[in-house]
């Protein structure tokens, strides 16, 4: 009876402390990823990312994998697309971003509803730049809470600030 009552113990105890560390681990893990950063429960960005670390990205519950780097970027889709994650690619031209570059942000976000979004570029400085505007813009999160989270990535540049208040005087 003791026997039973201790197994009985151990399992209970593995399924309330089990979960939390393990959710504590893998987003360690996913904090390890180059500039990563969650800017709701739902929306992450970072920059680069090694391409075994996508399955970081499915096992947290990201659905949708967006990726603003110009270029080939067919080793990286099949990768994403083989873990059963949608995979989009935005061209963003790091020294012309267009405005079409957000519209098509835009779109491809409200596409993807109530799932979970990983952005991301190669420094994490488009991918927290059009996060930002998107959620000002179109989430009307306050923007001082939305800049809080740009700044823990970057302060963008005179050309970026530049196309945030092209896009913000657009949109808004």
């Amino acid at each position: 009876m003791l026997n039973r009552i201790k197994l009985l113990f151990l399992v209970l105890s593995y399924n309330l402390i089990s979960p939390p560390l393990m959710a504590e681990t893998l987003n360690d893990s996913l904090h390890k990823i180059t500039n990563f950063h969650f800017v709701s429960k739902d929306m992450a960005s970072s920059g680069l990312i090694a391409l075994d670390d996508y399955s970081l990205i499915k096992q947290y519950g990201f659905k949708h994998v967006i990726n603003l780097i110009p270029g080939d970027q067919t080793e990286e889709r099949n990768r994403v697309q083989s873990l059963g994650l949608s995979y989009q690619q935005i061209e963003v031209d790091w020294h012309e971003p267009s405005l079409e570059d957000f519209e098509n942000f835009v779109s491809l976000m409200k596409s993807y509803g109530k799932d979970k979004i990983y952005v991301h570029c190669e420094a994490n400085y488009r991918a927290s730049t059009f996060l930002y505007l998107y959620r000002i813009i179109e989430l009307k999160v306050p923007e001082s809470i939305a800049e809080k989270d740009l700044l823990k990535i970057w302060t963008p540049s005179t050309s970026w600030a530049d196309y945030i208040e092209k896009v913000k005087f657009d949109k808004m």
